[in-house]
Parts: structure tokens; C-alpha cells; sequence
């Protein structure tokens, strides 16, 4: 498995790469690390004629200013690359340099954290962005998350599209040697609530085809609930889908999608379903 590991040296991108590690070494893959650093503004060249014009050792002085941090920086980088990972130093807005090179690879894990005033309502930072435009699968892991090695997926299913593209993905990690559990919740008067018991476990049953070690169905909010399942059971992934509309791509996940993104502190597997 290829895997890309953003990184802004913080400690939820730590735990992400103790966690992109694990993936790397059980797949038998590879890991490429990379940080996004913005550009400021004596980076760039239109500020540049100004600078060489009033003052050249200034400019001669930022210029080894910068240079000194892009040794930093790559040092930084290599030492979170080894000892058999691949790194790089990129440039720019992170969210589109991130963007520009994704699907180069199978897997995304990255940390996620964020703050600023929408993060009530919506994931914030990087990832909250990235995960919002992606077309690749993206584990986002969150300061709270405790998890080392993926040994159990809870794939969070409402029988819909994405939510099977979630599944069938996560079942990469069964070939890795991890457990996969299977899990509906029924939500009172909405969703699959028409659906009998006998039912629900009949189509859970199918869509398992044996490959699911447990099967589960509760009852209530989705997000609420799924956590806490999470955490009942012992995972260490929760996987969902997304759904991304080509002509409104990189909006809005949805209220459901961002609370469980911003409440689990059971890393997050995100699977987008790109739709017309």
C-alpha cells in the first residue's frame, strides 16, 4: 500500500505516523512524508525587485534565512522518514499541494486538529479541508486518539453507495490480519427504520459474505451512537463513506460527517464516492 503521510509536526501528525508505520510494515508498502510550508511574502517575486532595489543585503540575509529553515525543515522531515520512508518538502497552500499529489497514493493518515471558531460545527485545519476535496481514502487522527496498530475496523454502513465503497476498501485491512466488524444503526423514524430486525441482519449478513467477524445494529443518532460503539468494541478504525458532488466539491461534508470527524477520538477512515 502507498501511503502518504502529510505532516505539520504537531502531536496529532505524530500519533498519525506511529499509525502510518504500522499500515506501511503490515502491507509490505511504502510511506512518503511530506510538509506544506506557505510561502511568505519575501518568497515571492513580485516582492523581490522592491527588496534588491532598497536594500540587497536584505535580501541577501532573508535568502539565508530560508535557507536555514529548509535544512531544518528537511532535517525534520528525515528523521521522521526513517528508517526505509521517503520525504519532501513542498510549497505553497498546504490543502492544494496536498490536493496536487494525492492520488499517487492508495492511502492518506494524517493528523487532524484545528483552531478556530468553526470547529464546533465543522473539522477544522488541514485535514478538515483535505478530507472535504480528496478523492483518495484518508485516515485522520485526532490528539485524543490512543491507537498504535490497527487490529479491528468498524465500518459504519446505511447500505448506501458509499457506505459499501467504505467497505470494500476496509477490507484491505483484513488481508493485513485486523478484524472487521460490521455496523448499522437504525435511526428512529429516518433511514432504513422500515426495515425490520430480521432484515437489517439479512442485508448485513449478505454484504459481509463471512468476512465480517461481528455483526452490529443499534438504535438512535448516528453520531452519537458510533463513537461510543467504537469504543464498546474495541476499535482502532472507524470507516466510513463520503459522498462528494463533482459541481460542489470541496464545500461541506455534512453536519454528520464533520461531528463524527470532530467526536471520535477513534481514528477515522473516510472512503470518497465521487457523484455527478
Amino acid at each position: 500500500m502507498r501511503i502518504l503521510h502529510p505532516t505539520d509536526f504537531s502531536q496529532p501528525a505524530q500519533k498519525a505516523l506511529t499509525l502510518a508505520r504500522d499500515i506501511r510494515e503490515r502491507s509490505g508498502g511504502t510511506l512518503h512524508v511530506v510538509h506544506a510550508q506557505r510561502r511568505t511574502e519575501i518568497d515571492r517575486p513580485s516582492s523581490r525587485p522592491q527588496l534588491d532595489t532598497f536594500n540587497p543585503e536584505l535580501l541577501n540575509q532573508l535568502a539565508e534565512q530560508r535557507s536555514s529553515e529548509v535544512d531544518r525543515l528537511l532535517g525534520m522531515l528525515s528523521h521522521l522518514a526513517s528508517p526505509d520512508g521517503t520525504y519532501e518538502l513542498l510549497w505553497g497552500n498546504p490543502v492544494e499541494e496536498l490536493l496536487a499529489i494525492q492520488q499517487r497514493y492508495d492511502l492518506v493518515v494524517m493528523g487532524a486538529h484545528g483552531a478556530n471558531r468553526f470547529d464546533r460545527h465543522f473539522l477544522g485545519g488541514v485535514a478538515g479541508r483535505f478530507v472535504r476535496r480528496s478523492s483518495t481514502p484518508t485516515i485522520s487522527v485526532r490528539e485524543e486518539s490512543a491507537v498504535t496498530r490497527v487490529k479491528r475496523v468498524m465500518v459504519a454502513t446505511d447500505f448506501g453507495a458509499a457506505s459499501l465503497g467504505a467497505w470494500e476498501f476496509a477490507r484491505k485491512f483484513a488481508d493485513l490480519g485486523a478484524e472487521l466488524v460490521l455496523a448499522h444503526v437504525v435511526e428512529g423514524d429516518r433511514g432504513n427504520k422500515e426495515l425490520d430486525g430480521d432484515e437489517v441482519n439479512e442485508r448485513l449478513s449478505n454484504l459481509s459474505a463471512g468476512t465480517a467477524k461481528r455483526i452490529v445494529v443499534r438504535e438512535g443518532e448516528p453520531v452519537v451512537i458510533l463513537p461510543q460503539l467504537a469504543q464498546e468494541l474495541g476499535a482502532d478504525l472507524v470507516a466510513i463513506g463520503l459522498r462528494h458532488h463533482r459541481a460542489a466539491i470541496g464545500l461541506l461534508l455534512g453536519n454528520r460527517a464533520d461531528a463524527l470527524l470532530r467526536s471520535s477520538a477513534v481514528p477515522i477512515l473516510t472512503v470518497p464516492l465521487l457523484v455527478d
